[in-house]
C-alpha cells in the first residue's frame, strides 16, 4: 500500500464526512449542544449496524465486501468524532499522539488479540 494513497483516501473521506453531515443536516454545530455521551448514544445504532455488516462480510470471506464495510465503519466513526465537536478533534489528536509514541521499548503485542499493551506499569484491564 502506498502511504500517499492511504493518506489521501482517509483525508478525502474526512472531507466527505463533513459534507455528508452538512447535506443531510446531521450538523452537530447547530442547535443545542449535547454531551459526548448523548451524542454518541444517538449515533451508536448506526455504528453497531456497520460493525455487524463488517462481521458478516468477514464471515462470508468476501474481500471486496470486507474492504467496503471496513470503510463504512470508518465513515461512521468519523461522523462520531465530528459530532463531538472540539472534543472529538482533541480526541483524535490525543489518540494519534499516544499511538505515535508507542515503540517496541514501551509496548508489547498481546498475542491473542494483537492489541498493544504497555511493557511497564499496572497490568492492563484484560490481564
Amino acid at each position: 500500500m502506498e502511504r500517499e494513497n492511504f493518506i489521501k483516501a482517509v483525508s478525502d473521506m474526512a472531507d466527505q464526512v463533513w459534507d455528508f453531515h452538512e447535506r443531510w443536516n446531521f450538523w452537530p454545530f447547530e442547535g443545542p449542544e449535547r454531551s459526548a455521551a448523548q451524542s454518541i448514544t444517538e449515533r451508536q445504532p448506526i455504528l453497531d449496524e456497520e460493525i455487524r455488516e463488517l462481521a458478516e462480510a468477514v464471515a462470508d470471506d468476501d474481500s471486496v465486501e470486507v474492504a467496503a464495510e471496513a470503510a463504512d465503519v470508518l465513515f461512521v466513526a468519523l461522523g462520531h468524532v465530528l459530532s463531538l465537536r472540539k472534543e472529538g478533534i482533541s480526541g483524535v489528536a490525543a489518540v494519534t499522539a499516544k499511538n505515535a509514541a508507542k515503540t517496541e521499548k514501551t509496548h508489547r503485542i498481546r498475542p491473542d488479540t494483537g492489541k498493544l499493551l504497555p511493557i511497564h506499569g499496572k497490568p492492563h484491564k484484560w490481564e
